[in-house]
């Protein structure tokens, strides 16, 4: 089914197509951890506690795409903490029970609701709108890769320390930063044509996160992005050269076990099945169990009941 872009701006440019069911959960769920890649202190953290709250405000694919491994195009924006009032707080425990208390505090919630409404036009011409971003996520089918990411400088300036560990290219360390703790991961990671293609294809204001099976590429939704027409559509062909870029053996050396959870998971329900279909009332396979149980209902029964034994 064909899906109207987010909004107005030409990077959307060119036909795009509804998420199935299950896509878009993988997509939500990849988009948390990947976003949740970025340093704590990092600046694209600042003002969300957790770093990785974002509301996805838009999600497609590419419309006709019919790749083994999709890749799915998303604007997604910066989720707002709530705007208590300080006279939410809990009142001090000696005025609590005053009813003169209760009675000023009744007062200033009330001044307070009069002086909200009175603001709330100025405030909203106040407001700056969320941070938005755009992106293009791709799957990693078979891996489950530890958590990577590469960011670029001009977000931190030259003071951004990235990972102990540099790569062998000056272009790359001037123009991006890595950040990853496990250091060998990210060296065999980043070898030297990875690098060369994130040079060549990703724009110098975009990050490159890794976690788990997904990959995403994105950057903020302001500025000369959002003029640049198709750059959406192309993005995804970017993506998908920079996932089968990644050296294969990554996926060897750090698999996706979720199929032996979900196969252990039904081989327990079955023998929970099994299990229940064999068990009768007052039988027990183990002869031990079973004279344990005649004992105790002989004993709150009368001596009178017979064994089932």
């Amino acid at each position: 089914m064909a899906l109207a872009p987010p909004d107005p701006f030409p990077c959307w440019d060119g036909p795009w197509a509804r998420i199935d069911d299950a896509g878009e959960m993988w997509l939500f769920a990849s988009l948390l951890r990947t976003v949740d890649a970025l340093p704590r202190l990092h600046p694209w953290r600042l003002g969300d506690v957790k770093g990785s709250r974002r509301i996805v405000r838009w999600s497609a694919v590419r419309d006709g795409d019919h790749d083994a491994r999709p890749a799915y195009a998303a604007l997604t924006e910066q989720a707002r903490d709530p705007q208590l009032r300080a006279g939410d707080a809990p009142s001090p425990d000696g005025l609590l029970a005053s009813g003169a208390w209760r009675s000023a505090d009744l007062a200033l919630d009330l001044a307070a609701d009069l002086l909200d409404a009175a603001t709330e036009p100025l405030r909203r011409r106040a407001v700056r709108p969320a941070t938005q971003w755009a992106g293009v996520v791709a799957r990693l089918p078979g891996a489950w890769l530890p958590t990577l990411a590469v960011l670029p400088r001009a977000a931190r300036d030259l003071d951004d320390p990235g990972t102990r560990w540099t790569t062998e290219s000056d272009a790359f360390n001037s123009r991006h930063t890595v950040h990853c703790r496990d250091e060998r991961f990210a060296a065999d990671l980043l070898a030297p044509h990875v690098m060369a293609l994130v040079l060549d294809q990703i724009p110098d204001s975009a990050a490159v996160t890794v976690s788990g099976d997904a990959l995403h590429v994105w950057w903020e939704h302001t500025g000369g992005q959002r003029h640049r027409p198709g750059l959406l559509h192309r993005m995804v062909d970017t993506v998908r050269a920079l996932a089968d870029a990644i050296p294969s053996f990554l996926a060897t050396d750090h698999p996706d076990r979720s199929g032996e959870v979900e196969s252990d998971l039904a081989d327990r329900a079955e023998a929970r099945r099994r299990y229940q279909a064999q068990r009768t009332l007052g039988h027990h396979p183990d002869p031990v169990m079973q004279r344990i149980y005649d004992q105790a209902r002989s004993a709150a029964m009368g001596p009178d009941v017979s064994s089932s034994g």
